[in-house]
């Protein structure tokens, strides 16, 4: 990026961004937020590139894009260009979209089940261009109409499991920062959640279920919409008052557009899927359920440790190991529609 005026660990102010005008010929803008983790996980800086760009007579941004990297510079360097190159081919003719349809919203289902949210069959936008290589191509996804939990499993329901010997105890059951009746159960891995889920007659969410309960149908970039707010969902800053996770439905505003709650923050979240590095190239358009093998297990929506927004939007995947059991991750059931 030193072509463009941008020096590595640096910021681009007013100067930098005219500059950068005047070199692309329209208004386009590079941006590098640091997150740091140090006592967290393990120690290190994650930079996070984020390129838009603007129509500036119409004043209508398009074009978005972003990478996060732990990496050496001439690698960082590398994304940052692409990130441009990309901005400066972008044709907006050219993206994919769905035919209009009403927005997402609350539903009725064919039965109420308590504690349960009702997500009616249609299509809908899966993945992203602006976020990590895993998350490409955009396509569409056509699910029928599922059943997900309203609320993360919460450590008094689990507890029921943990007492029928269905399940395992979690690992984090003597923190007293993680071990609250309602707050979500973490310090479990995939095949607690399976065993959880089975116990009370339901099932892990695929991962596309997962997504579109997250997003909806108008493609959100967090669960409430396109705008940040972090004073609305649980991350890692002191603003919020919790320590680690929060009790669920904490944050009233951090709810999806079906009415599923703490989709961004709080805890990741496992789904029944292998992840699979290029397995949107080839997801299966009706129904996905995943790769049929693997080593990993897909997470989703991020969880009360990180500090940039990059890693709780509805799009974002993580690979996890199925049998380590970490304090920032849990999970929530699916159903399939009662016949």
């Amino acid at each position: 990026m030193k072509e463009l005026g941008i020096k590595h660990g640096g910021t681009c102010d007013d100067e930098c961004l005219a500059n950068l005008g005047a070199k692309l010929g329209v208004d386009r803008v590079v941006r590098q937020t640091l997150s740091m983790q140090d006592k967290i996980q393990s120690g290190g800086i994650v930079w996070i590139w984020a390129a838009h760009q603007v129509l500036t007579k119409k004043r209508k941004a398009f074009g978005h894009y972003e990478r996060m990297c732990m990496c050496s510079q001439s690698v960082w360097d590398f994304i940052a260009r692409q990130l441009v190159n990309r901005l400066i081919n972008y044709d907006p003719s050219k993206v994919l979209t769905l035919k209009p349809s009403k927005p997402a919203r609350p539903t009725s289902g064919p039965v109420n089940i308590p504690g349960m949210v009702y997500i009616p069959a249609g299509e809908f936008i899966m993945g992203s261009v602006w976020g990590e290589w895993d998350e490409e191509p955009r396509h569409i996804v056509e699910l029928s109409d599922f059943y997900m939990d309203k609320y993360e499993v919460t450590n008094e329901k689990y507890a029921q499991c943990v007492k029928a010997q269905k399940c395992m105890r979690q690992t984090a059951w003597a923190k007293k920062d993680l071990n609250a009746p309602k707050q979500p159960v973490v310090g479990v891995g995939w095949q607690d959640g399976v065993d959880y889920c089975k116990f009370v007659g339901k099932r892990l969410p695929y991962e596309a279920e997962w997504e579109k309960a997250a997003r909806g149908t108008d493609e959100r970039r967090y669960p409430w919409g396109n705008e940040w707010h972090e004073n609305w969902v649980n991350m890692h800053h002191d603003t919020d008052g919790f320590a680690a996770t929060a009790p669920i439905g904490s944050y009233p505003n951090n709810v999806s557009p079906y009415g599923v709650y703490d989709m961004a923050g709080n805890a990741w979240e496992w789904v029944w899927d292998f992840h699979g590095k290029h397995y949107y190239k080839h997801s299966e358009r009706k129904n996905p359920k995943g790769p049929k093998t693997g080593v990993k297990h897909v997470m989703r929506g991020g969880s009360w440790l990180y500090d940039v927004p990059y890693f709780v939007v509805t799009s974002n995947r993580s690979p996890g190991r199925p049998w380590i059991r970490k304090k920032y991750v849990g999970f929530r059931c699916a159903m399939d529609v009662p016949k």
